[in-house]
């Protein structure tokens, strides 16, 4: 478990989790298959369960961190580092949330302790953002918290019947450390 702060905190699912995720999952289907592929294919809770389990496994080998967000208590979305490259001492995030919970600054402020938790406890350097270039929400985030744009994959995913551009920004741990000092990032 990670404390993000005192309204918010990131756990490794379980499979006692399976049932509110799906449920979640199930209730927002809609507005999350707009940018995640993967909502069609978890149509039971044991397609939950299978994930939680394989998310376990990647976790207690050292190659993924995939949490559950609980605001106040509740599961309302997720983070993870699908894939840890330490050789390259290098991750991404993946990030969603219910659409109950948007503006509250609950994404922003997982993505900022992890931020940082990658860099001080993970001794990571770089750290990488994709977004659809559609998704102005999700392209939002890493902008406010002082990662650079590199660049754009032209026709990178298809999604929903349709090839999308994917906008990739990263910020390495020495720019970290410059904004986080400069106390640049609010949420």
């Amino acid at each position: 478990m990670l404390t993000v702060d005192e309204e918010i905190t990131l756990r490794i699912l379980t499979k006692e989790n399976a049932a509110d995720l799906f449920n979640i999952v199930e209730k927002n289907r809609d507005f999350l298959r707009e940018w995640l592929p993967w909502v069609d294919s978890k149509k039971t809770v044991e397609d939950i369960q299978t994930s939680i389990e394989r998310w376990g496994y990647k976790y207690r080998s050292n190659t993924a961190i995939n949490a559950g967000i609980f605001f106040r208590g509740e599961l309302v979305g997720m983070v993870a580092f699908p894939e840890i490259d330490w050789k390259a001492m290098k991750t991404s995030f993946g990030y969603w949330l219910s659409p109950d919970f948007e503006g509250k600054g609950i994404v922003v402020r997982c993505i900022k302790e992890l931020t940082s938790y990658a860099f001080r406890k993970l001794n990571l350097n770089r750290l990488e953002i994709s977004c659809a270039e559609e998704n102005v929400k999700s392209r939002a985030l890493p902008e406010k918290l002082g990662y650079l744009k590199e660049g754009i994959l032209r026709d990178h995913y298809y999604l929903n019947g349709n090839l999308h551009n994917l906008i990739v920004y990263s910020i390495i741990k020495s720019d970290w450390e410059k904004v986080t000092e400069n106390k640049r990032v609010r949420c």
